[in-house]
């Protein structure tokens, strides 16, 4: 078989908010289409045991297929089949794959000239060299495919991950945030008459979290995106969709609900070209089965949650811009101002909630977390990211035996020990409680070892002036396989440690 698997989501159709392509036949893998339930998309041909790592993106003439597999050091591949003679190939890896590099994110332009990936090859001449992901196109041509090119470096300079093209030729993708977000999703036009930089999306399309892998509608009426935010079923990282309304705002966005979430993750959402099926999904892993399978569905769930979201206010661009701004900046002070007017507008803002508290909680303002976290409404109650939350707080109040209380449970492991591990050991981390915050992130490690983890807590410490702990930590992301020397040079997060003599001794270890 290929390499080794990881997830997908759900396809889903549109009715109503983007027009059917009725007239395009595609042969989805010769399975028969899937209902209102979401089921495996071709078994054994394309989701197998091993790491499927992205939607199945095919061509609107339905002839080709391309997807991502991942391997246990998450390097990237992809692989295609082609219809031809009333049969698909088998899987193969493109004429334009790289041995020597990864590949991620398959997607096709509106027209199906192009395809648009992301990838850490190395750069042609003429372009500045970088090691870290950027996104590339290649254009189909009568044989296959040309030579891959990087797309305007005013577009994708670097770090820019899962994307999505309108028919417009507008793109949206995913960005690393250094400034207290995991990652958000910006846009840009891919025009040949226009090249703009990007633009960060709003809050609360983008919150304190990890917003990735955005699908945009062809007429970019809305949009899906993964993210972790603590509405969430089970804590778990869901798929959301905003629309666009008619003065071109976006209303907030609402989980899509158990049809397309479960308790297992959710992700790379993307619907069929024909608009009749939504793919995805981070379902079924298991011993035998390493990687996450990658489901569809009908793609009129899309209406049925849209006609539940009538009611849904559209976001405040210019607070919402403010807050989104100062979040960047991690300006505790004025983020708490523009949340504490966020949730006089939107009230049962959950994400505002957590962030709040988080924010209050830098200021060593225990007693406002407190009472905020105490007036919730019953139904968030329960929530995991409120039941964290407040622990770290009556940590903040040294009341440790109720804080024990609230995480005991809360940690046990199940499938989201992981994630909830890390959550607190970065809200330890943030309270400068450095001993506790080690002991959660080292149970999380040993649980689920992630190199990125690893370079992400040495950025963290970098930034406190604790460069003794932040170079053994880049030492083990470097271990892991987060290697490339240039990278660390250029992060600027990791700049004053080039002070230290350590640094050359992490330098021995990159190549």
């Amino acid at each position: 078989m290929y390499n080794n698997v990881l997830v997908t989501t759900v396809l889903i159709t549109l009715l109503s908010a983007c027009a059917r392509k009725e007239n395009t036949k595609i042969n989805y893998a010769g399975e028969l289409p899937p209902g209102d339930t979401a089921i495996i998309f071709a078994p054994g041909l394309i989701t197998t045991n091993q790491y499927e790592h992205s939607a199945p993106a095919f061509s609107p003439d339905g002839n080709r297929v391309l997807w991502t597999v991942v391997d246990k050091t998450y390097r990237g591949s992809l692989y295609e089949m082609i219809f031809e003679n009333g049969k698909w190939s088998a899987p193969h890896r493109p004429s334009f794959a790289d041995s020597t590099s990864d590949d991620y994110y398959p997607g096709f332009s509106h027209d199906g000239k192009k395809l648009y990936f992301s990838s850490r090859r190395k750069m042609p001449a003429g372009y500045a060299d970088t090691k870290d992901m950027r996104i590339w196109e290649v254009q189909r041509t009568r044989d296959g495919w040309s030579t891959p090119l990087p797309i305007d470096t005013t577009i994708s300079s670097g770090k820019e991950y899962a994307h999505s093209v309108s028919a417009t030729g507008n793109i949206f993708f995913s960005v690393p945030i250094t400034g207290g977000n995991n990652m958000d999703i910006f846009t840009s036009s891919i025009t040949t008459d226009q090249k703009l930089s990007p633009v960060q999306l709003p809050y609360n399309l983008n919150s304190i979290g990890y917003e990735d892998g955005p699908f945009i509608a062809p007429d970019e009426r809305f949009i899906i995106f993964e993210s972790n935010r603590p509405e969430g079923i089970d804590g778990s990282i869901d798929l959301y969709i905003s629309f666009k309304n008619e003065n071109d705002s976006w209303t907030l966005p609402v989980n899509m609900g158990p049809k397309i979430n479960s308790p297992a993750a959710e992700r790379f959402a993307k619907l069929s070209p024909d608009g009749k099926y939504l793919f995805g999904s981070n379902r079924n892993m298991s011993d035998s089965n390493w990687g996450f399978d990658i489901y569809w569905i009908d793609a009129k769930v899309i209406d049925e949650v849209k006609s539940g979201t009538k009611n849904t206010p559209q976001i405040s661009d210019t607070l919402g811009n403010s807050i989104l701004n100062n979040m960047n900046s991690q300006n505790s002070e004025a983020l708490s101002t523009g949340l504490r007017d966020w949730l006089s507008e939107y009230p049962n803002s959950l994400d505002a909630i957590i962030m709040y508290s988080s924010a209050l909680r830098t200021q060593k303002k225990y007693a406002e977390a407190e009472q905020l976290l105490g007036n919730v409404s019953s139904g968030f109650k329960n929530n995991p990211a409120i039941i964290l939350e407040t622990g770290l707080v009556k940590i903040g109040l040294n009341d440790t035996s109720a804080a024990n209380a609230l995480f005991m449970p809360i940690v046990a492991p199940g499938p989201r020990q992981v994630e909830r591990l890390e959550y607190l050991s970065k809200g330890f981390l943030d309270m400068e409680r450095f001993e506790e915050s080690e002991k959660y992130f080292d149970q999380s490690m040993q649980l689920q070892p992630n190199p990125y983890q690893y370079l992400r807590r040495a950025r963290t410490y970098a930034a406190l002036g604790k460069n003794q702990k932040a170079l053994v930590y880049a030492g083990k992301a470097a271990d892991m396989g987060i290697n490339s020397r240039i990278d660390y040079e250029n992060d600027t997060d990791l700049q004053s440690l080039k002070k230290d003599p350590g640094w050359n001794m992490l330098l021995k270890k990159l190549k």
